[in-house]
């Protein structure tokens, strides 16, 4: 036993340099970070808000149910928005609707000022190693705000779908296998999905390659002792 494992441990430290060629192929997906909450309202048009930093990127894990739902973000200073909205690719896409309204200082009513008109035929086509999953992505919808309180509204034709909505521009780090479970989850994957997502499949990748070269490495010390033996 202590002959294989002082062997185990020479082949380790003589592959340093394949460990760090294969450990890169993480650095890209680990780049991208998701960290989603997860909203469920308590009644239909409860506003749920968005808090936090306004530039940095949040995600917004959405299941609509007959109702549309409603995003409130307040600012105190100018700013530029973006937001868009992802929803799993599948042979039924839906065409979801997003509007953006800024809410009257002066009558408390609501001025519009910008809506996802793209169709749904346009929406962009992509997979996420990181998540395992393959989207459709409407495009991003920009525009210029002034300080004061304004509202995302997420629809559909008969209001009934899963999303995720991004809002903001500037993405985080250190997304979690938790995180990716959460997004998988709120599409309806089971968690045996997690086996798609780079975040599992790469290091399991890397130690099949380990011990892949520990048991050619071992069969070839047997052989020649074997010889040596005969």
């Amino acid at each position: 036993p202590h002959f294989v494992w002082r062997r185990f441990l020479v082949i380790i430290l003589n592959m340093k340099s394949l460990i760090a060629v294969l450990s890169l192929a993480i650095v890209p997906f680990g780049a991208l970070a998701y960290n989603p909450l997860s909203v469920e309202p308590l009644e239909p048009y409860t506003v749920i808000p968005i808090e936090g930093d306004p530039y940095v990127e949040h995600h917004y894990l959405g299941n609509l149910e007959e109702y549309p739902e409603m995003y409130e973000l307040t600012t105190d200073v100018a700013m530029t928005l973006q937001f868009s909205l992802w929803q799993k690719s599948s042979s039924k896409s839906i065409p979801f609707g997003l509007i953006l309204v800024r809410q009257n200082d002066a009558d408390g009513g609501v001025t519009e000022l910008a809506r996802l008109a793209q169709p749904i035929s346009e929406w962009e086509k992509d997979h996420v190693a990181t998540l395992g999953m393959t989207f459709l992505k409407s495009e991003t919808v920009t525009q210029e705000i002034k300080p004061g309180t304004y509202r995302i509204e997420v629809s559909a034709p008969d209001n009934t779908g899963d999303y995720l909505l991004l809002v903001g521009e500037e993405p985080e780090s250190g997304t979690s296998l938790s995180d990716v479970r959460a997004i998988q989850k709120n599409f309806s994957y089971t968690v045996v999905h997690l086996l798609f997502s780079s975040f599992v499949y790469l290091p399991l990748g890397i130690l099949g390659v380990l011990y892949g070269v520990y048991g050619f490495r071992r069969y070839r010390t047997e052989r020649a002792h074997a010889s040596i033996s005969s």
